[in-house]
């Protein structure tokens, strides 16, 4: 889908220092193919010390709201919706923790809706809140998007949640207006394949409460199950054609090649084994991606995109007139991608040497 005069207005984030991975391995928390296999540095990880408050998602997400709002310039009156995205739990059963980000930051009155689509729903979000500002619902110029998640206690333990995965802590936060922005939303692209939602299932039968107290969350044993009764090559093929249509969708939307790209935010999964990566895939090198940072980072959830967009702008790495694709995927199966032209750097990202 292309769009018209969808802008990125403010960006935000809440990210605890890093913390490397080979500290980790010294302390017994994961094994040493984190480094050698994975290619991991360090992973974001929320460790209060003694007195020091418990931050939950929630908080994350208000944190990077916050600053998301305020660099944008908009004033609150403008949203007219904030979309919550989470892949774990977000402190308390049967409750709305968008309701609570958006009292806590741009309005009591503001609609707001916890959105899920696992990981993609970082940018899948924000196809939703562009379609919701081109249909000019609830008279508003601006949507919030926020994501978060901490990866921690008995129910998950980020080393064994899933092989490859280092899931990170923290929180994002994107705006996106009518009005104008730093960046300008050219188009989005979503491409599904429902038929890949058991390799999140595996065969674990359903019940009527989490087992997550009781034992961890284990995706890759999931993921085992189903390739247990299931073509792996076959899998593999289906993953494969939605990931590049999604690819080829979006830059055909926005009337680019691949060549057109500048830099490419990529999930922070950590590398598979063998020598082809998602850079081969998506036919760039792999320094016009976000690797670099992800490796450092750790996979933050649905935050991956946000935060890599913001780290690309903080580090100086964009120039006005490039062009940058999102590009996600979660569970389900989905691959959600979106390019970006880069309109002016903002005052908060602006060097004193540029």
């Amino acid at each position: 889908m292309r769009w018209n005069e969808i802008y990125v207005a403010g960006l935000g984030s809440w990210l605890p220092e890093p913390m490397a991975v080979s500290e980790c391995v010294a302390a017994g928390e994961c094994g040493q193919e984190w480094i050698d296999d994975f290619g991991y540095e360090s992973v974001r990880i929320a460790r209060e010390g003694e007195g020091e408050p418990w931050t939950a998602p929630p908080d994350m997400a208000v944190a990077a709201a916050r600053t998301a709002h305020e660099r944008s310039g908009l004033a609150k009156r403008e949203y007219s919706l904030l979309l919550h995205g989470s892949t774990w739990y977000q402190g308390l059963d049967i409750w709305p923790a968008a309701s609570y980000i958006s009292g806590h930051t741009v309005g009591t009155t503001v609609p707001a809706l916890d959105v899920q689509q696992r990981c993609n729903v970082g940018i899948s979000a924000l196809d939703l809140a562009a379609a919701h500002l081109t249909a000019g619902y609830g008279n508003g110029s601006a949507v919030m998007v926020t994501t978060a998640d901490r990866f921690g206690g008995p129910g998950a333990d980020r080393w064994r949640l899933r092989h490859g995965n280092a899931y990170a802590d923290g929180g994002t936060a994107t705006v996106l207006s009518t009005r104008g922005g730093f960046a300008r939303l050219v188009a989005t692209a979503t491409v599904a394949d429902n038929g890949l939602e058991p390799m999140a299932r595996g065969d674990e039968p359903f019940g009527p409460v989490s087992r997550a107290a009781e034992r961890q969350v284990d995706l890759t044993a999931r993921g085992d199950a189903h390739k247990a009764v299931s073509d792996e090559t076959l899998t593999n093929i289906r993953f494969g054609k939605v990931m590049t249509e999604a690819k080829q969708a979006v830059l055909d939307d926005a009337g680019l090649g691949t060549d057109d790209i500048a830099y490419v935010v990529i999930p922070a999964t950590g590398r598979i084994p063998g020598p082809f990566q998602i850079h081969h895939l998506l036919g760039v090198d792999e320094s016009a991606t976000t690797w670099e940072f992800a490796r450092t980072s750790g996979h933050i959830g649905a935050g991956d995109w946000a935060a890599g967009l913001e780290h690309l702008l903080l580090t100086g790495a964009l120039n006005p007139g490039d062009h940058v694709l999102l590009y996600g995927g979660g569970a389900g199966y989905t691959i959600t991608t979106a390019v970006l032209e880069i309109l002016c750097i903002p005052d908060w990202a602006a060097r004193p040497d540029r």
